[in-house]
């Protein structure tokens, strides 16, 4: 099964607040709880990539780092497990670097480790961040963050 564009959805379609960011992710796995799974940050069986106005085939799997990506409007990439791509992260002195990765967030040219792009999405500081948790505790934070 493939993507189905998104078309009934109450999200806006690149929120930009933490709380707006928080909000629309929460509104996507109420609409796919399926898909969210903290086990993934992006798993995606039918496809390499997941365009943001896309919504995720059946069978994919997103933690809440994929959907606050792909809520915000980047594409998230899945490769297969031997392949790779360069991908920029940001280590807890804010300082980039570059690392190999077979799952990432692309916009245009540039591509980035999912979690950072989640993290500045939500206005999450390396401390603050939610991505090793359980799936209850994940909810719990994304709830808190959008004032819910």
């Amino acid at each position: 099964m493939t993507g189905v564009v998104m078309t009934d959805t109450e999200v806006t379609p690149k929120p930009e607040t933490p709380a707006d960011v928080a909000s629309a992710v929460l509104d996507a796995i109420e609409a796919q709880p399926d898909v969210f799974n903290m086990d993934h940050w992006a798993w995606l069986p039918d496809a390499i990539r997941l365009p943001p106005e896309t919504a995720p085939a059946c069978g994919s799997q997103l933690c809440a780092a994929g959907w606050a990506a792909h809520v915000t409007g980047w594409t998230l990439v899945s490769l297969p497990v031997e392949e790779q791509a360069e991908a920029t992260g940001v280590d807890d002195d804010g300082d980039e670097y570059e690392e190999l990765t077979s799952v990432y967030a692309e916009r245009g040219e540039e591509r980035r480790l999912i979690c950072d792009v989640a993290a500045k999405a939500l206005g999450l500081k390396p401390s603050e961040t939610f991505w090793y948790v359980d799936g209850p505790t994940a909810l719990k934070r994304l709830r808190e963050i959008a004032g819910r």
